[in-house]
């Protein structure tokens, strides 16, 4: 899974503070957040736990 901010419809809004991708990603400029499938439930799991806070990424329209 490759998220890129820049295609998400609340990019620069103030969800963007409680996203995964910022709590686990120190930013470099505008690359993507890269997940390997391998990593989805062990992140899912510590989501579920309440230790990560969820992934608020929504692909923009059009």
């Amino acid at each position: 899974m490759i998220i890129d901010c820049k295609e998400c419809e609340m990019y620069q809004s103030s969800h963007c503070q409680d996203c995964f991708v910022m709590a686990v990603l120190t930013r470099r400029g505008d690359e993507p957040l890269v997940i390997e499938a391998d990593q989805e439930p062990a992140i899912s799991r510590l989501q579920q736990a309440g230790l990560a806070p969820v992934l608020m990424f929504r692909q923009k329209a059009g």
